[in-house]
């Protein structure tokens, strides 16, 4: 259907952040997979939305503590491509684990080396997984990051994106995959950043879609840093174009039609940035309101790691 280019057991404590954003029907894949019972996982996965799909690729997908369940589920089905699908998440999880999240300057060559194995071997579950059944945008979203952390070409990355956006427009993952492709840190800069941001926010009604210009507002502050332009970080939150913009995008935001799921994602990114400004009163009332879905992204630049440490630093400002 659509054109891309191929190359060559024990839950973290009850603090930490979710993955899955407390997604109510996680528990019972878990135990579909956990029986083995492999057929009843994929035709209810089907079911489901695709927020529903993201969620549950994060809960399970990217739960290094289900990796042997999960690879006996693709060794089992080798024809699933829902199997293939979490088996390269699965595989996609180990590869950061491998690598760490530091920078590339600073990972080892061995670490390096695993790191590349673990995605290559993402690549195929997905590239199969596609083959199978090309309809699923979770398969061209996932593959999206893949490319990102094996340098694929900016074409080959963006062929996924495209086959993803066509069977869901809104998709809010594949989005965030694609900006933090484009993002400074890794094979674009702070313009490509916020042009696809403005870019992908005037074609669509979604307002999901207004957390990727937070996520360059944010990546933007954070590029600073590691560039050592330590004055431009240390007033960028002081700037008055950058809160109008922040507050303007606030108005503006309304809870979707479709992603609802994925909310938490936007008041996360806003709840951040109105710390960021001082503004801890809006900031305290946004993590309030989505109490134990905190997200590990932008949280940990400031040191906080799980929902425990978010709320206590709501409280305290």
């Amino acid at each position: 259907m659509f054109r891309k280019l191929f190359f060559g057991k024990n839950d973290s404590s009850k603090d930490a952040f979710d993955l899955s954003l407390g997604y109510s029907r996680l528990q019972e894949f878990k135990d579909y997979l956990i029986n083995r019972n492999f057929e009843i996982f994929e035709d209810t996965y089907e079911s489901l939305n695709w927020d529903e799909k993201t969620l549950l690729n994060d809960g399970i997908g990217l739960n290094e503590n289900l990796s042997e369940e999960v690879f006996n589920w693709v060794n089992q089905r080798p024809d699933s491509y829902v199997a293939n699908l979490f088996a390269a998440c699965m595989q996609t999880r180990l590869a950061w684990i491998a690598r760490t999240a530091g920078l590339g300057i600073n990972v080892s060559e061995k670490r390096a080396i695993k790191f590349a194995e673990y995605l290559e071997s993402a690549f195929d579950f997905l590239k199969k997984a596609d083959e199978i059944n090309d309809a699923d945008a979770e398969v061209c979203a996932r593959m999206v990051r893949v490319c990102m952390g094996l340098g694929l070409e900016n074409d080959v990355t963006e062929s996924y994106f495209n086959a993803a956006v066509e069977i869901e427009p809104n998709h809010l993952m594949v989005h965030l995959f694609m900006i933090n492709y484009l993002s400074p840190k890794w094979y674009g800069s702070i313009e490509e950043m916020h042009s696809f941001a403005d870019n992908c926010m005037q074609k669509s009604n979604c307002t999901l879609l207004i957390v990727l210009k937070l996520f360059a507002i944010v990546e933007e502050w954070v590029y600073y840093d590691m560039i050592n332009e330590k004055e431009k970080k240390k007033q960028f939150f002081a700037d008055a174009s950058t809160k109008k913009m922040v507050y303007d995008l606030y108005d503006k935001y309304y809870s979707p039609k479709e992603g609802t799921l994925m909310e938490p994602y936007v008041f996360n990114y806003f709840a951040f940035l109105f710390y960021m400004f001082n503004e801890k009163s809006l900031a305290h009332k946004l993590i309030e309101g989505i109490a134990q879905k905190g997200i590990i992204y932008p949280w940990t630049y400031i040191g906080v790691n799980d929902n425990l440490q978010l709320q206590n630093l709501i409280r305290q400002s």
